[in-house]
């Protein structure tokens, strides 16, 4: 299929042939003109020899060879292409990559910019050859959207293509060949009477490829290419923070532990600074430097922080990619584990008291199980069995859950019993010493299954005797016997029993620092009670919710490695390639017409100069 700018060529062609015509009607006087030859110019000679300036048209040999030569001048304008791969109406399907790594910068333009220049030369060029495809431009990082879909209108287009922003996501690609098979399917269903007949699309997507694992993407309905802007450029080496937490610790709660983990993306000697802030002030700062071969390094730095902050660690580097520099970690108030004790006669076990307030470092709150239970972080639950679980965790020791039957609650306990099993991976029974504890059973336990929200840690001849039940974001620990029917209370075990279960059951209140990041949806409890989500966030950097600051982190260590991929085939790829429209099936043939013209121009003249003879 060959395709035309037909107005071009057009206007070329009309006005060439009537200059040529006019010429050729057009009587002039010349002097007498001796012709030792009539092979093309005889006739032409005894024209101009007449004495009437103008006179009838009369079609020789030579006029028709000139309007040859201006017909060949005039397609050579029109820039015909022959296509046979590219049918009428041809679905084009444009993916822009718009994740972080997309930013980096080479010269004086990023990679989404090179990118776009590069979709819009693409867009040009179809329309350019007369071409009628329908364009879809599609933006993809974490989240694929369409931004304009199915036009056939360049300007739409390119605008379209020149409004896409970059963000600070890491790449998911393939939802974006997911969408357009999506899309495809449905076209295909729309036209199944007939009104719309759709061939494979053509996709190019515009990527440094950083998200993509594979060298062919497999596709329905389609076939393309990938095209990466950075292609023959020299990129400028790249540091970035990948990971970052924060922790108090428990002995001393005034001590912040910040964990800051920086990678980059080339080899060779690099040093960088690394700064923490709260707000505008520095707290402090660290020098690192990278050896030959490492890719990453690791650094602990220590703060005393009497407060809760929100710390911002910066990067003092210049490299491609300033995304990766800044992130964020709130470190919680130094706040004690409020913990209240639910006993018979608000009289629980000494021991289990004690304990509890050495690791929640104040005073535990001792009630009747019929007092209200106002302002825990935890509920302690000894020898109660409460009718409803408060919307905070609990622990339980010879205590049943509400949905157990009171049937399971033993009137006396029973002999004497030892775990015969338990995880030894989970954290909370780990380093318990729950082999060595002997015990008489208060309460039977049940085992629901996982799916249930029911977890076993440890059992005995009788089943579960430490269980755990998940509802909803609360965890409820529970316990088959009393402390004090068990050797336990005088064990070293329990106290790192209960370490970790608090630890486990609130990680926020144990000085945890949050972290967000821009995949994550961030959710908090607004001032009516409603839970309010936001996220994934487009761009790093401070945003707030309720009246709290938080601050939002790429971390991400393929955006900041920066990894550049080039020439995946998606589907089978026959229909598209790297380069544009160089391959097989896109061939341009205006250089051949005006190859033939110039070829006819020089024949023509030599042949005139070789047998005219002027006396």
């Amino acid at each position: 299929m060959i395709f035309l700018a037909p107005i071009a060529g057009f206007i070329a062609g009309a006005i060439g042939c009537a200059l040529v015509v006019l010429l050729y009607m057009l009587k002039l006087r010349r002097r007498p003109v001796s012709v030792s030859s009539t092979l093309l110019w005889s006739r032409a000679v005894k024209d101009m020899e007449g004495n009437i300036p103008w006179q009838k048209l009369s079609p020789t040999l030579l006029l028709w060879l000139h309007l040859l030569i201006v017909i060949l001048f005039s397609l050579a304008i029109a820039r015909p292409i022959f296509d046979d791969a590219f049918g009428e109406g041809q679905r084009v399907y444009l993916i822009i990559d718009t994740s972080a790594s997309m930013n980096a910068k080479m010269e004086n333009e990023s990679g989404l910019d090179r990118a776009k220049e590069q979709a819009i030369d693409r867009v040009r060029t179809l329309f350019d050859s007369g071409r009628t495809p329908s364009v879809t431009v599609v933006s993809s990082s974490l989240e694929t959207s369409v931004v304009l879909a199915d036009s056939m209108q360049r300007g739409r287009i390119i605008g379209a293509i020149n409004s896409i922003e970059t963000t600070d996501q890491p790449g998911e690609l393939a939802d974006a060949i997911s969408l357009i098979e999506s899309m495809q399917e449905a076209g295909q269903s729309e036209g199944s009477d007939d009104s719309i007949l759709l061939s494979e699309a053509l996709v190019w997507m515009f990527t440094d490829g950083g998200s993509i694992r594979e060298e062919q993407i497999p596709m329905r309905g389609g076939n393309g290419v990938s095209v990466s802007p950075f292609d023959g450029v020299d990129l400028l080496g790249n540091i970035g923070l990948v990971a970052i937490g924060a922790s108090r610790d428990r002995a001393d709660p005034a001590m912040c532990r910040l964990f800051v983990r920086v990678g980059r993306s080339s080899n060779g000697p690099a040093a960088a600074v690394i700064r923490v802030f709260d707000g505008d002030a520095i707290i402090t700062s660290r020098a690192i430097a990278f050896e030959n071969e490492s890719v990453s390094i690791g650094e602990t730095i220590e703060l005393r922080l009497m407060q809760g902050l929100l710390l911002r660690v910066e990067l003092e580097v210049e490299d491609a990619l300033s995304a990766d520099n800044r992130a964020w970690a709130f470190v919680p108030d130094p706040s004690p584990v409020r913990i209240t004790v639910v006993a018979p006669g608000a009289i629980g076990d000494p021991l289990l008291i004690d304990m509890l307030e050495v690791i929640a470092r104040t005073k535990v709150r001792v009630v009747d199980e019929l007092e209200p239970i106002i302002d825990a972080d935890l509920v302690v639950y000894d020898r109660v069995s409460p009718a409803a679980l408060p919307d905070i965790p609990t622990i339980g020791f010879a205590s049943l859950l509400p949905e157990q039957s009171r049937a399971d609650q033993l009137d006396s306990p029973g002999s004497q019993s030892r775990m015969i099993s338990w995880d030894r991976s989970d954290a909370i029974v780990r380093d318990a010493g729950v082999g060595s504890v002997s015990y008489q059973r208060s309460t039977m336990l049940h085992d629901d299954g996982s799916e249930n929200g029911m977890r076993v840690l440890a059992r005995d001849g009788q089943g579960p005797v430490i269980s755990e039940w998940v509802n909803g974001s609360n965890r409820h620990l529970r316990v088959g016997f009393a402390l004090h029917d068990s050797n336990w209370a005088v064990q070293v075990g329990l106290p790192i029993f209960l370490i970790n279960a608090v630890e486990q059951l609130l990680p926020g209140t144990g000085g945890i620092g949050e972290v967000y990041t821009t995949t994550d949806v961030i959710s908090l409890e607004g001032t009516d009670g409603q839970q309010i989500s936001i996220g994934p966030i487009d761009r790093v950097g401070v945003i707030e919710m309720e009246g709290i600051k938080i601050g939002v982190s790429l971390l991400d260590s393929t955006e900041s490695s920066l990894p550049v991929r080039k020439d995946i085939v998606i589907g089978s790829g026959i229909a598209a390639n790297s380069g544009g429209f160089e391959g097989p099936s896109k061939r341009e043939l205006w250089r051949w017409f005006t190859l033939a013209a110039i070829l006819l121009i020089a024949i023509e003249w030599f042949v005139y100069s070789a047998r005219v003879k002027i006396v």
